[in-house]
């Protein structure tokens, strides 16, 4: 039995035993483990009893012991505890030990933003539901109707806008909100959590896939949850779904519901449904089910590499298949921070309102950087493509007032200095001085096209929170079709944004679908 070799960056460490430390080795190990945590974004994993080369070589039960004795004074000089343990035997009576060792907030909690897609009546609201509220479904629908935002949507059962529902862990891996005499209250989630999985609800119906794809690339999502009913399988918008966020590189985990309600072969035929579609050129995936602890614990070491999708089977009724699916949740990382998020702030603002006694409020997705309380930012671009300077006066992350945020933070911002009405969606906050694109160079593929794309076509382009019509001005080899690549050069029609070279978007028009990442803004 053999580990891969481990990694000197990364999150994850080895230890073969941790016995008779110096006070020296100890700050030695303290420093190593305070790497690991901010490779980690605030968690790491670590492995007792294997070798640095991957070996399982196991330990005795008091060796064991002592080891973990050692790890814990070692999370203490870090500010950090262990926060999940599991003991394996791996030859009689030698044991590895796999913890996960998480920061105390200093802040916030560590947070995961999960995107929730699928076909429509798949049960993701109703799954969201059975994990923020903790209780089982009726089989009526009553989790997906105490979580609905909208009227239309009790009735319709279909959720038509991204509703944003937060699920806190403690240090024992226990849900917080089910402690809380509201489980939906955000604010005292986040204050009694040290860590947060935001599930991003989006709508699943085909005439949502607009507020869908602002869901999936406006809100810094980490990881994509397919949510596939076991009554309709895996339907054309829920293989439309997988293809998207796997050609976009999201890592993906399936949750197939609705399991108590049929036999055992259904659900098989709709597992290899999902492996043959992960099996296309272009998704080039590896399926595995998770039917136990052991294998949470190897999805979780699988899944970033973005080539393993692991599958769930659950009950939102029975509540089979749950317990997993939780414990996965609680162990799932959180997306490493990159040198650029320490960058120039951008933030790509996504929801406008005007507060009474506070005034004008934006919600948006800190994409890059660190903002704070009482700085002063540049917000735009409008119509012009002009920019103007506004002052930060205060921020709250799930309704609980900070001092700052991060990449990777969703927030809401009060601003002063300017009006509800100059905003719109897809502007951003940024630092420095921006550049507005009109006119940009990019790399496209068509996922999809009845027909030929040739130059003059107009779609509908959507970058974080950006959506607007583009016109395809020049296409390097001359016309598109479904599965083709090319270089080409597109014109907003309407407005300047502001773009990033290397940034990622999607665009579409009726049935047409393609992905693309700008290469060189034009102006």
């Amino acid at each position: 039995m053999k580990l891969p070799r481990e990694n000197d960056e990364g999150k994850v460490e080895y230890k073969l035993i941790l016995s008779s430390v110096t006070p020296d080795r100890l700050q030695e190990l303290a420093t190593q483990m305070k790497y690991r945590l901010e490779e980690g974004d605030g968690e790491a994993f670590y492995v007792i009893g294997v070798s640095d080369e991957g070996e399982i070589i196991g330990l005795s039960k008091g060796q064991l012991e002592e080891s973990i004795a050692t790890l814990n004074m070692i999370t203490r000089l870090v500010n950090a505890k262990i926060v999940y343990r599991r003991d394996v035997e791996v030859r009689r009576d030698k044991y590895v030990a796999e913890l996960l060792v998480r920061r105390y907030k200093e802040n916030l909690p560590v947070e995961v933003n999960v995107a929730v897609m699928g076909h429509v009546n798949a049960g993701k609201s109703t799954v969201t539901g059975a994990l923020v509220l903790g209780r089982l479904d009726d089989g009526n629908g009553g989790l997906r109707t105490a979580i609905a935002r909208h009227l239309h949507e009790v009735l319709s059962g279909r959720t038509s806008s991204i509703t944003l529902r937060v699920i806190g862990f403690d240090d024992s891996g226990k849900i917080v909100n089910w402690q809380l005499k509201d489980p939906l209250d955000e604010a005292e989630t986040t204050i009694k959590s040290t860590k947060i999985v935001r599930l991003i609800d989006l709508g699943g119906h085909e005439r949502y896939l607009r507020t869908t794809l602002k869901g999936l690339l406006g809100y810094e999502v980490n990881y994509v949850m397919l949510v596939v009913g076991a009554d309709d399988g895996l339907s054309i918008m829920g293989k439309e779904h997988l293809a998207l966020a796997s050609v976009l590189k999201f890592p993906i985990f399936v949750v197939i519901t609705k399991v108590d309600k049929y036999p055992e072969d259904r659900i098989k035929g709709i597992v290899n449904d999902i492996k043959s579609v992960l099996k296309i050129p272009g998704i080039n995936r590896l399926a595995l089910e998770v039917e136990d602890e052991d294998d949470v614990v190897n999805s979780i070491l699988a899944i970033k590499t973005r080539r393993v999708v692991p599958i769930f089977k659950i009950s939102n009724v029975s509540g089979k298949g749950l317990d997993l699916l939780i414990k996965f949740l609680n162990l799932l990382p959180p997306e490493a921070k990159n040198l650029d998020d320490r960058g120039a702030p951008l933030v790509y603002i996504d929801e406008i309102y005007n507060v009474t006694g506070v005034g004008t409020v934006v919600l948006g997705s800190v994409v890059r950087g660190k903002l704070n309380n009482n700085e002063s930012v540049l917000i735009g671009p409008n119509k012009l493509g002009e920019f103007k300077e506004v002052k930060i006066k205060s921020i709250q992350v799930n309704k609980v007032f900070v001092d700052s945020v991060l990449a990777g933070n969703i927030a809401t911002f009060a601003i002063q200095g300017i009006e509800k009405e100059s905003l719109r969606k897809g502007m951003v906050m940024v630092k420095g001085i921006p550049k507005v694109v009109r006119r940009f160079k990019a790399r496209v593929f068509i996922l999809h096209h009845p027909t030929t794309i040739r130059e003059g076509y107009v779609a509908t382009l959507h970058s974080y929170t950006i959506r607007q019509a583009v016109k395809f001005e020049k296409i390097q080899t001359g016309f598109l079709r479904t599965g083709d690549t090319s270089e080409i050069v597109l014109y907003f029609l309407y407005r300047p944004e502001y773009l990033e070279k290397g940034q990622i978007f999607v665009f579409r028009e009726g049935r047409t679908r393609g992905v693309g990442i700008v290469l060189e803004p034009i102006g």
